[in-house]
C-alpha cells in the first residue's frame, strides 16, 4: 500500500510541475516579448509545446 500511495505522490507532482510549466509559458507568450524558443527554454517546455500552447491561446 506505502508503494501506491508514493507513486500517487509523484504522478501528483509531476503533474503540477506541469502545470507550472505551462502557466508559466502562457505568462511570456501573452506578454509577446520572448521568441518561442526562448520561452520554451525558460519555461522547461519543449520548442513543439510552446509552439502548441500558442495555436490554443489564439
Amino acid at each position: 500500500m506505502c508503494k501506491a500511495v508514493e507513486e500517487y505522490a509523484e504522478r501528483r507532482a509531476a503533474e503540477g510541475k506541469r502545470e507550472t510549466m505551462l502557466a508559466t509559458a502562457k505568462r511570456m507568450l501573452k506578454d509577446g516579448i520572448l521568441a518561442m524558443k526562448d520561452v520554451a527554454r525558460y519555461s522547461g517546455l519543449s520548442l513543439a509545446q510552446v509552439k502548441k500552447l500558442q495555436a490554443s491561446m489564439a
